[in-house]
């Protein structure tokens, strides 16, 4: 959950800290966060640090969409140095006769056949790839079951757009081939399809229904010659395996729309405080646009003391059934609510949603439960929109100015996002509770919300309890919500509200350190504070 808070300042008044303060206040409004002192020097530190690098390199990030960034970026590139060939590889695609020619093991076949394959690796090869140099010092790397890289465009021998990708993402996988056409496997794993027509992404989406070890390296070794998506491969295979689902297509892209089995009821959870307005809009949307109608809505009122809403209370379960009005008399504790509203809900599958939420999309609860119901998902997040129509919520990053921040803040409505991320759904770390859906049973299984975060985190914390227990969080940006931020709460100025929010943030230091350095759906190669804009020095060796 992300609360608009203001910044502390230090004690020291100097003039460029003074001017220092300023900026982080700036970077602090946009984030929603408070900025004790100690984090703070942090940042400071970290500015000095980026000062270094501006002066360095004349420029502190990259844009990954300007050939001209994007060529100056690779110049500033470090990769490792080879050190002798690896020899336990055979490269196979349908033509390769060139890396034969350079002394590799290559076999040209339309079919799979492992028989000819004598490696305890294969390379798969698709048509037109380029390796550069660098690639054979990671070759070394073959310590799994599947590793794949980072890759750009290559065309008539000059470099365009870099494809930064993410670490395994089950479900953007079945938006495109993002792992690309060129992929390392251990041959044992390819033997299942011999017999096949050798086609990498039609392997990739069967290997990734596997419980297999995958590994990504963020160095950019490969250009391809196109950029076109191939849709038949994921037909196919949606096709072979029987998968109920509805295959929406697009030129570059499709993405998967899973009906609802056997509509479930869904819970759908508000805490509220007085604040009838923003509470009305939000009831009165999700009546006005759901389709799918076996839900239920439980308030949890949190201390209200105004008459108006409790006469709004009466008449909503006076002419609704399915409205349930839970009071809670305990200082604000978000955690608690959502634990209390899960203990009250008779649904299978419980959404968390602000009341300073309003929905747009008639079909929401139907997208939103059809991924909730997959067996590897665990929540289920959609995209926000401030009242102006800029993006408010499009998943959140790991590390995003120092802690967890929104994914494609302020960008505008029609942004595509990089790579589709704001066109199909896409695996996230983890997404805010602002409107968010979870079958109550995985819920409980990771213990619900933390409620020693009363505030902050408490969302993030759930996400990544899913993750580490072995499901996707997925963010499916064909939902959409307005979410009015935090109106019926207001702003922390108490000093008790600094003491508590520094003691969540040291939670997330001593619970969520591997988070903070690596996002795994958000690639090293990336700035942490300006979404998908290269940045020298980050990407993984």
């Amino acid at each position: 959950m992300f609360v608009t808070c203001k910044i502390l300042v230090m004690e020291n008044n100097s003039s460029k800290l003074g001017l220092i303060k300023k900026a982080f206040y700036i970077w602090a409004v946009q984030y929603h966060f408070v900025i004790p002192k100690d984090i703070l020097k942090m940042y400071v530190h970290k500015f000095r640090h980026e000062s270094e690098n501006i002066s360095k390199y004349g420029q502190r990030f990259f844009d990954p969409s300007s050939e001209k960034d994007y060529k100056k970026w690779l110049t500033l590139q470090e990769y490792k140095k080879q050190d002798g060939l690896y020899t336990d590889i055979t490269f196979v695609g349908r033509n390769v006769s060139n890396l034969n020619a350079n002394g590799l093991a290559a076999v040209s076949m339309d079919t799979m056949n492992t028989s000819r394959i004598h490696t305890s690796y294969t390379c798969l090869v698709g048509e037109g790839i380029h390796l550069y140099e660098p690639f054979f010092a990671y070759l070394n790397e073959c310590d799994c079951d599947a590793i794949y890289f980072d890759s750009d465009l290559y065309v008539n021998g000059e470099r365009k757009s870099p494809k930064c990708k993410p670490d395994f993402s089950y479900h953007t996988l079945r938006g495109f081939n993002y792992i690309g056409n060129l992929v390392i496997v251990k041959t044992e794993l390819l033997k299942q399809f011999d017999g096949k027509e050798v086609d990498i992404y039609r392997y990739l989406l069967e290997l990734s229904d596997q419980k297999i070890e995958w590994k990504h390296i963020s160095k950019i070794v490969y250009g391809e010659a196109e950029d076109t998506f191939n849709v038949y491969p994921l037909k196919s295979y949606i096709d072979e395996h029987h998968i109920p689902c509805k295959l929406m297509m697009h030129s570059d892209y499709a993405y998967l729309s899973y009906p609802v089995k056997e509509e479930p009821l869904v819970s759908i959870m508000i805490p509220t405080k007085d604040g009838v307005e923003d509470l009305k809009k939000c009831v009165d949307s999700i009546f006005d646009k759901s389709t799918y109608r076996n839900f239920e809505i439980i308030i949890i009122d949190n201390n209200s003391e105004k008459e108006e809403i409790f006469t709004y209370f009466k008449e909503l379960q006076e002419k609704h059934d399915n409205v349930h009005v839970h009071a809670l008399a305990i200082p604000f504790n978000f955690s608690i609510i959502n634990n209390k509203a899960v203990e009250y809900s008779h649904g299978e599958y419980v959404v968390l949603i602000n009341n300073d939420t309003e929905v747009i999309t008639k079909d929401w609860l139907e997208k939103m439960l059809g991924y909730a119901q997959q067996e590897n998902v665990g929540s289920v997040g959609v995209k926000l929109y401030y009242g102006d129509d800029s993006i408010q919520h499009g998943g959140i990053i790991t590390g995003k100015g120092g802690g967890f921040a929104h994914r494609y803040y302020r960008k505008p409505h029609d942004e595509k996002g990089y790579m589709h991320t704001l066109d199909i759904p896409n695996d996230v770390a983890c997404c805010t509770a602002a409107c968010l859906m979870v079958s109550k049973k995985k819920y409980l299984e990771v213990g619900g919300m933390n409620e020693e975060l009363t505030v902050q985190f408490n969302d993030v914390d759930l996400g990544l309890k899913l993750l580490d227990h072995g499901y996707f969080n997925v963010f499916v940006p064909d939902v959409e919500l307005y979410h009015y931020e935090s109106k019926s709460r207001g702003i922390d100025k108490d000093p008790k509200a600094v003491e508590r929010f520094m003691s969540e943030v040291n939670y997330v230091k001593e619970n969520y350190a591997k988070w903070l350095v690596h996002d795994p759906f958000y690639n090293d190669n990336f700035d942490k504070n300006y979404d998908y804009m290269l940045i020298v020095g980050t990407g993984s060796n």
